[in-house]
């Protein structure tokens, strides 16, 4: 009987330790978000973060979450079924939204090329941490397209699906794009986000993708110490 006792003393013990220590940010951490839309379920940011696939308007989240929220559209905001036009106007919209980040898919960059549309004209930040430019050999990026966006001590790192419109497999500027290995991207990007850091300025990573299941294969593949919790 006092033996039993003692193993479920023990056991009562091990469990409230994993339980106060599962969200703990690490210098490696990286929490995993599942970029549905709504809001993000995860006790090591600081302010709430809202994940949408379509525009939504900043002053309506506000009064129903926080000031401080911080909105990430998770991509394709390029439409290839949409004319330059229109696809610019898109674009010229997104300021006036307040929307914080805008996470770049390879469907944006390709129909971006073949439309001669440049984001860079457009007063907002773009994210893309792992679609190459093969003119480039390197990630796609301008002065408004980064590989990672720190915020409140949360790096966002943007992952792109390989979804595209059919119509667009033809177009030549298919061919100026690919997608990185995701793992790669995510461990080159978060090098150089903790390079360009200060010590503390970084406590925790978190992935934006619309990768459904697959997103459970590229943690899988990461080193054990790189992952802290799990969002959803």
């Amino acid at each position: 009987m006092k033996s039993q006792r003692l193993i479920t003393l023990l056991f009562l013990i091990l469990l409230s330790f994993v339980f106060s220590c599962s969200h703990q940010p690490t210098e490696t951490g990286i929490s995993i978000v599942t970029a549905t839309s709504g809001l993000m379920k995860n006790r090591l940011a600081p302010f709430p973060v809202y994940l949408t696939n379509s525009p939504v308007n900043r002053t309506k989240l506000e009064k129903k979450y926080s000031s401080d929220i911080f909105i990430i559209h998770t991509g394709h905001i390029l439409k290839p079924d949409l004319s330059k036009a229109e696809n610019e106007k898109s674009l010229e919209a997104l300021s006036s939204l307040g929307i914080n980040l805008v996470n770049l898919t390879l469907e944006d960059f390709v129909i971006a090329e073949s439309q001669e549309i440049n984001f860079e004209n457009y007063n907002q930040a773009f994210l893309n941490s792992s679609v190459i430019d093969l003119n480039r050999d390197d990630l796609a990026t301008a002065k408004n397209i980064h590989s990672y966006e720190e915020h409140g001590g949360m790096a966002f790192i943007g992952l792109s699906d390989s979804k595209i419109d059919k119509k667009l497999l033809q177009e030549k500027s298919k061919e100026k794009y690919i997608i990185n290995d995701y793992v790669l991207s995510i461990l080159k990007v978060k090098k150089v986000a903790l390079k360009n850091a200060t010590p503390t300025a970084i406590h925790s990573f978190i992935i934006v993708h619309t990768l459904g299941n697959e997103i459970n294969e590229v943690m899988a593949r990461l080193p054990p110490t790189f992952i802290n919790s799990l969002a959803d």
